[in-house]
């Protein structure tokens, strides 16, 4: 009986254990399968990345970069990615030693906000204007995060608006003098419109790291031309 006993509770242990190891090798091979699923989804930051009207918006793109928010002196909130945003805090307060105070206007916005943006420009400006200006949804560099629409804070009032923002291009060209050093250029410059395909915009500055910006800078080039040598 006693054997009978012995030889039962060794059968229950051993099919206990037999059981317990098929459930660690399928919870392992999850595991990694998981693993390799983010790694796909989530590629590595790209501050150089490259979105206009042929360049789509890298799919998963968004997974990969940290938003934050904030508000602006104005107490407006905006998103942006979190290292443009430390390095645009740096120029600000350069800005601010020279008596200029910049402010974040908008920065990220998804599609959905970007549709939006285009659709609110065409009532105010036209639909020509609009598309000069504006990308469409997932061809829009507002959804990197890296770039930002300038607002400035002079001689007590808000000034946020295209028009208002062509008036103190003087200002805004003591803006772009500087920026490179903390990683900014201009997206869209006046001599440059048949390379970008944007009009000019003053107030659109784009985080691509203090390395490419000189070099884009000093050169005097695009965005484009620099990483297609267009």
């Amino acid at each position: 009986m006693k054997k009978l006993l012995i030889c039962l509770i060794a059968g229950v242990v051993a099919v206990c254990f037999t059981g317990c190891d098929e459930k660690l090798v399928e919870n392992s091979e999850n595991m990694n399968s998981v693993s390799e699923q983010s790694d796909i989804a989530i590629p590595e930051r790209n501050y150089l990345v490259l979105v206009n009207r042929t360049n789509k918006l890298p799919d998963h793109y968004e997974k990969s970069v940290n938003i934050i928010e904030g508000k602006n002196f104005f107490g407006g909130a905006f998103r942006i990615e979190e290292e443009t945003y430390e390095h645009f805090l740096e120029l600000r307060d350069k800005m601010l030693l020279q008596e200029v105070q910049i402010e974040i206007n908008r920065a990220y916005l998804d599609a959905d906000e970007q549709k939006d943006l285009i659709e609110e420009y065409t009532k105010e400006y036209g639909e020509e204007y609009a598309y000069n200006y504006q990308g469409e949804p997932n061809y829009s560099e507002n959804q990197t995060g890296l770039g930002i629409d300038l607002a400035l804070y002079f001689a007590g009032e808000k000034i946020d608006k295209d028009k208002e923002l062509m008036q103190t291009e003087a200002i805004l060209k003591e803006i772009h003098s500087v920026m490179a050093e903390y990683g900014f250029i201009l997206r869209y410059p006046e001599v440059k419109v048949q390379t970008t395909d944007f009009m000019y915009q003053p107030w659109h500055i784009r985080y691509v790291g203090e390395e490419a910006a000189k070099e884009i800078y000093e050169q005097g080039i695009t965005l484009e031309e620099y990483l297609l040598g267009e």
